[in-house]
């Protein structure tokens, strides 16, 4: 079968490798389209510790089972036997895996095989690029549950990707009235803007940081740091009110020093977000379903043999591409 298989940092090349063979328990889907993640790009720069070369990368995907039934897979596979899978915290499980990662195989390939009970069902009418951002939605659907912000609050997001622009859109969904979104891509922001946040703002000057800063006054409920950056983190806690609440879900960085000293007089709570349960994945296939959330407008489409042209756009200059998709069958 075709795969596109991650040889090197900053490289992908298509292969010719077996079909993978269902275990007791498994479904075979043939891959229709596979979308673009952060942390496949993450990988493909040679940035990922668990993406080591030779490895086919993904875990966005919609396909279709061998009855021709349409489904998109939860890719976050748990043991369900563990002290967290029996509690409903499955992205906490002790032996948890993913697809395209360590030694599992992703879904930048023709066919993938994976647990049947990871697998949904999906309707016709909900296109390939809608359902492609289930999983990246189920992120956002699970910060918001675990953060449970109290009503009528007001949000920043510190970083205006595709993590944050989901984000943004869930708020506004959830009746959120004042958002605050800061970036240094003036794209992304026009983009952001365009999905109703609030304010947008470029923080790469300081005119840009100086106004962010009077939107927030003495401060904001709740702010998300969906980048991961070490300036990123420290101005999710810049942005936060006393006794307010800061959720990081960003990865880019493994460490970052943060003023805590000044966030413990603020008595700032914090909160970092993982994954998504299997409610958060069919909370979130329910929102794309039903039309609340849609990131097509945002999003692009290459066939699986151009996705090293595919990685070095969104790598190099993405515009207001939120979303690469690879048109794999």
């Amino acid at each position: 079968m075709r795969a596109l298989v991650y040889t090197a940092p900053r490289h992908v090349a298509m292969e010719d490798r077996p079909r993978p063979l269902p275990s007791a328990g498994e479904c075979e889907i043939a891959v229709a389209a596979a979308g673009i993640c952060g942390s496949d790009i993450s990988g493909f720069l040679g940035h990922s510790r668990r993406r080591i070369p030779p490895m086919v990368l993904g875990h966005e995907l919609v396909g279709r089972k061998p009855d021709g039934r349409r489904v998109v897979a939860n890719p976050l596979i748990s043991c369900g036997r563990c002290t967290a899978c029996l509690s409903g915290a499955q992205n906490l499980c002790s032996s948890w895996r993913l697809l395209g990662m360590d030694r599992t195989a992703g879904c930048f390939q023709e066919f993938v095989a994976i647990p049947e009970s990871q697998v949904y069902e999906i309707p016709e009418h909900l296109s390939d690029a809608r359902a492609v951002v289930a999983e990246p939605l189920a992120n956002i659907v699970h910060l918001f549950r675990i953060a449970a912000p109290l009503p009528f609050f007001r949000l920043g997001i510190v970083g205006g990707g595709t993590m944050g622009s989901l984000a943004v859109l869930t708020a506004r969904r959830m009746g959120v009235r004042e958002i605050l979104v800061q970036d240094v891509s003036d794209v992304r922001l026009e983009t952001v803007r365009g999905m109703g946040a609030t304010l947008a703002v470029n923080v790469a000057a300081e005119e840009g940081r100086a106004e962010a800063s009077r939107f927030a006054g003495h401060g904001l409920d709740m702010v998300l740091d969906a980048s991961g950056s070490d300036a990123a983190r420290q101005a999710a806690f810049d942005l936060c009110r006393p006794g307010g609440l800061v959720v990081l879900l960003g990865m880019a960085k493994e460490r970052s020093e943060i003023h805590f000293v000044t966030s413990i007089r603020k008595e700032h709570r914090v909160a970092m977000s993982f994954g998504y349960t299997p409610v958060d994945f069919e909370r979130s296939l329910k929102l794309l379903a039903d039309g609340e959330i849609d990131l097509s407008p945002w999003t692009a489409e290459l066939p699986l043999e151009e996705g090293q042209k595919a990685f070095d756009r969104m790598t190099g200059t993405p515009g207001d591409t939120l979303k690469m998709v690879l048109r794999v069958g």
